[in-house]
């Protein structure tokens, strides 16, 4: 059986420490991913430029700040 645990950073200390202490807990870190196996957001902060404008972007949404617009219809 293969359990994943997804613990906030302010706790992995302790509860790696619990678990190394069971003999019968094999810890293995996961495998990092390749530039083909990057999600969307990791491949955009990637870029200093990109990052800048994605950060920018979710403050403005924080505070309220944003527009909708209505999308051209489709041509046929």
């Amino acid at each position: 059986m293969e359990i994943t645990l997804q613990v906030p950073d302010s706790r992995a200390g302790f509860l790696l420490e619990l678990l190394r202490s069971l003999p019968y807990v094999e810890l293995r870190s996961p495998a990092a991913p390749t530039a083909g196996e990057l999600d969307e957001t990791a491949y955009l902060l990637a870029s200093p430029a990109n990052a800048e404008r994605l950060y920018a972007a979710l403050a403005r949404a924080q505070r309220g700040e944003w527009q909708t617009h209505e999308l051209p219809p489709l041509s046929e």
